[in-house]
């Protein structure tokens, strides 16, 4: 009797797994995190089982034109939240979605548009984490831009940065406050804040200023104005 109450629960149990409706689950979830977040995530779904579903040619698109694409991802569904894994060439991506609403990313040498002319292309690393309980976020992420239209006081191809961001709704917007240090090479360091602040009916606003010193001695600020798509750089010299 025990065997077969044993049997029964085990081929019970392995039919609602089976037959959960995983591609539906992750569908709910992530529809949920774009609305959020104002986030576009388009995909081809490849499979769905109880190890995961399976998408190829991932595109996903922020707000500010913000754009990374990956091969290959593969998502799973937790208990009111979810687990991602995504592949684009080497570089590599982690998203785990908690069943509090936090949010946790990791980034390896993924490659974004970053939906700017000036920016360019830019290779990104690192960690950010978002609450939207607390409606507020940080992380440390570094930045390789290797064709850009900065104009720094010397001709520098690529640079990164070591970034520290926070941010935290207004009640208007959030407000996007980055710690930046500068390098490029032997040539060029940099380091400031720089901030993109709400603008109610409008994009953000960015401003904030580098402080700027070269390998021969020459001594500025880098100060952006505009906005994230349409950055403008004013170049101030130390007298």
């Amino acid at each position: 009797m025990i065997a077969r109450i044993f049997l029964f629960l085990l081929v019970f149990v392995v039919t609602v797994i089976w037959r959960f409706p995983y591609e539906e689950a992750i569908a709910d979830r992530v529809a949920a995190l774009e609305t959020r977040t104002g986030t576009r995530v388009d995909y081809t779904p490849e499979s769905a089982s109880f190890t995961g579903v399976e998408w190829k040619d991932v595109s996903i698109t922020t707000r500010s034109g913000l754009k990374v694409r990956f091969d290959q991802a593969k998502l799973r569904p937790t208990l009111r939240g979810m687990s991602a894994q995504a592949t684009q060439g080497k570089g590599q991506g982690r998203l785990v979605m908690e069943p509090n609403g936090d949010l946790s990313l990791r980034m390896d040498q993924l490659k974004f548009d970053s939906g700017s002319k000036v920016l360019g292309e830019m290779t990104v690393s690192g960690n950010v984490t978002h609450s939207f309980r607390q409606r507020r976020g940080e992380g440390n992420l570094r930045l390789v831009l290797d064709h850009h239209n900065i104009p720094l006081p010397v001709e520098v191809e690529s640079f990164e940065t070591g970034n520290h961001l926070f941010w935290q709704d207004r009640g208007v917007g959030y407000e996007l406050n980055m710690e930046v240090k500068l390098t490029g090479g032997a040539d060029i360091t940099a380091d400031g804040n720089l901030k993109l602040e709400p603008n109610p009916g409008g994009p953000h606003r960015l401003n904030g200023s580098l402080n700027v010193q070269t390998r021969l001695g020459l001594k500025g600020r880098l100060i952006p104005t505009g906005t994230w798509k349409d950055i403008q750089w004013t170049m101030v010299r130390d007298t």
